[in-house]
């Protein structure tokens, strides 16, 4: 392909005759390579194909609910929706003498700046390492999972309250620790709707979602891809912070759910490493 970046690559490697008795001269073979070690890292560092990418983001939209809707019922803030961290810290600040969540602002401002510190961390992850790739899709997804996961067992060990009948309205300022973790990784799902180009769903943002969707010119056409996306991730949503509440409801804990939220996105990160390549596969450094 004219102007590809594997098409000069190769081009490059191939027409440089004057290389040649340089390459015979050597005591290193150009021919001897190591197959596997190459394969596996062409394999990781080739992009993903894109197609039926959206099932994935319908996944991150129900694990969006599924925790905001655990931890909401837990420390009354949440770790994805920082519209309503920013309503709780506006309020916050005229109840500073409140005796009901006296410090119930610093739950919501700790979740703002970590999220944006995890915004700060996954774009510059993803555009260091090339986002579409195999290897850093998989990475990314691995390292969310594995805070979700340290967070489910901080609670499970009570190291962290998680119980809702012992979690009053004071703060207990442990409770900060999962709220933190929680709200640096969401950002994970949002650096993958950008990546894949779905800029509709978000996987955290709902408003504007609902604005697109009631606004879209084309709402009532058949084949509408982006309405279909935007539908069914407010239904995935929905689905997630009902189950959340169920659970946390049934069982008076929050670990439940943040054991199967952190389960969800570790099975994302082993299907990135089995999802389908594009067909032309990019090499490193290309």
């Amino acid at each position: 392909m004219v102007g590809s970046p594997e098409s000069s690559f190769l081009d490059m490697k191939d027409s440089s005759p004057e290389k040649a008795p340089d390459l015979e001269g050597s005591s290193r073979s150009p021919t001897i390579v190591e197959p596997r070690r190459g394969s596996v890292a062409r394999y990781f560092n080739s992009n993903i194909s894109s197609r039926n990418t959206e099932h994935i983001l319908l996944l991150c939209w129900f694990i969006t609910g599924l925790i905001d809707s655990t931890i909401f019922n837990a420390y009354r803030t949440f770790v994805s929706m920082q519209t309503g961290n920013t309503m709780f810290l506006g309020i916050g600040s005229a109840n500073f003498d409140a005796t009901t969540r006296p410090y119930g602002w610093a739950k919501s401002l700790t979740s703002l700046v970590c999220f944006v510190l995890g915004a700060l961390f996954f774009s510059r992850f993803g555009t260091y390492f090339q986002a579409s790739r195999r290897g850093t899709l998989s990475t990314s997804f691995l390292i969310q999972a594995a805070i979700i996961l340290l967070c489910a067992i901080l609670v499970q060990t009570d190291a962290v309250e998680g119980r809702l009948e012992y979690i009053g309205e004071n703060i207990d300022w442990i409770h900060i620790l999962p709220i933190a973790l929680l709200s640096f990784q969401a950002p994970g799902q949002v650096w993958l709707s950008r990546d894949l180009q779905f800029a509709e769903v978000s996987t955290v943002v709902v408003s504007t979602m609902l604005y697109d969707f009631g606004s879209d010119p084309d709402l009532f056409h058949r084949g509408n891809g982006k309405r279909n996306r935007r539908m069914w991730g407010f239904c995935a949503l929905l689905v997630g912070a009902i189950v959340g509440g169920w659970i946390t409801k049934k069982t008076g804990h929050i670990t439940v759910p943040m054991w199967v939220a952190g389960c969800v996105k570790l099975g994302i990160a082993g299907a990135w490493v089995v999802w389908p390549a594009e067909k032309n596969v990019r090499w490193w450094g290309c």
